[in-house]
């Protein structure tokens, strides 16, 4: 895992990256190949349209399968350690088996799965996919995931590449079926054409679509008294939600209080995250000290309302 660097929230340019660079999942922004120098992004959160932009772990398995070449060569750079991020790992560093039925039919269930934000499902894996994330998961629903060191951060991704190796090679069966689904969640608030829902599960997306919802904020408290927001719609095809909007709105807000906070913080923890994401799921900035928003819920709801009635003014 020498070859792998994770950074909590860090954002790069392609271009800042050395040769032999592969960026996934928002650590650049937007999809970019740069074939001369040997640096690739591999993103679905920015410049690009969600729901025809596969995953990371989609474009990376279809990297490998269309040549990309010297894979020992390269440097992986993750600020996050989500199923799609470490499933993109797992092909980048598995290259000889991405043709393998097993590693397609978990590449198109995290992949579908991530890209459409839970509005697919898991095509039947939904167990198979909890058992295998359970590390980054069971560590946010107790609150320790924005606490862990990016050491702490890497070595969820090794135990996730563990389970990834036992269930492609045929030894899951009893642990999967030992799996509990998971999805709970708290309606908080259903007005103006969407919905606020507290959950501690990062799958519960799946199942409030199930329940019919199209537009949806999810909220999730975490331990040092930020919060961890997501704003998603079911696809590109539900209007009169306009998240990039959101994004401006929030971030502006945000900003002010950073600026406060920031009033008697060092110099090497400063905030300065931004709201933002692809064109049907994104959210509340990602610092590296592990915090998220500073907004407070009525603050949130007050904007995203705001961007409604701007939208349809």
């Amino acid at each position: 895992m020498d070859n792998v660097i994770v950074n909590r929230g860090k954002v790069f340019t392609l271009d800042s990256l050395p040769p032999y660079s592969i960026a996934l999942d928002g650590c650049v922004q937007g999809p970019e190949v740069d074939p001369d120098n040997h640096r690739f992004s591999f993103d679905h959160h920015a410049k690009c349209l969600r729901y025809c932009t596969t995953s990371a772990c989609m474009q990376a398995w279809t990297a490998v399968l269309l040549g990309l070449e010297d894979l020992e060569k390269y440097t992986i750079y993750c600020n996050d350690v989500d199923a799609d991020v470490c499933a993109a790992v797992w092909c980048l560093k598995n290259a000889e088996r991405c043709k393998e039925p097993l590693v397609k039919k978990l590449i198109d269930a995290i992949g579908l799965g991530d890209m459409h934000g839970g509005a697919f499902g898991y095509n039947g894996m939904s167990k198979v996919v909890e058992w295998i994330c359970e590390p980054e998961t069971s560590s946010k629903r107790h609150d320790d995931y924005h606490k862990i060191s990016d050491d702490g951060l890497k070595s969820i991704l090794e135990a996730v590449l563990y389970r990834i190796d036992s269930y492609v090679d045929g030894e899951s069966g009893i642990e999967v079926s030992k799996q509990a689904k998971h999805g709970e969640y708290k309606i908080l608030r259903n007005e103006n054409n969407w919905v606020l829902v507290e959950s501690q599960d990062p799958h519960a997306f799946s199942a409030v679509y199930q329940a019919g919802f199209t537009r949806i904020v999810l909220v999730r408290s975490q331990s040092d008294g930020s919060l961890a927001v997501s704003i998603a719609k079911k696809s590109d095809f539900v209007g009169k939600f306009p998240l990039r909007s959101f994004f401006t709105l929030l971030t502006a807000k945000e900003k002010a209080i950073q600026e406060k906070m920031n009033e008697t913080r060092d110099a090497n923890h400063k905030l300065d995250g931004a709201w933002g994401g692809g064109s049907t799921i994104g959210g509340a900035p990602r610092n590296h000290d592990g915090s998220r928003s500073w907004l407070s819920i009525p603050n949130i709801i007050e904007t995203i309302d705001e961007g409604i009635r701007l939208e349809n003014a």
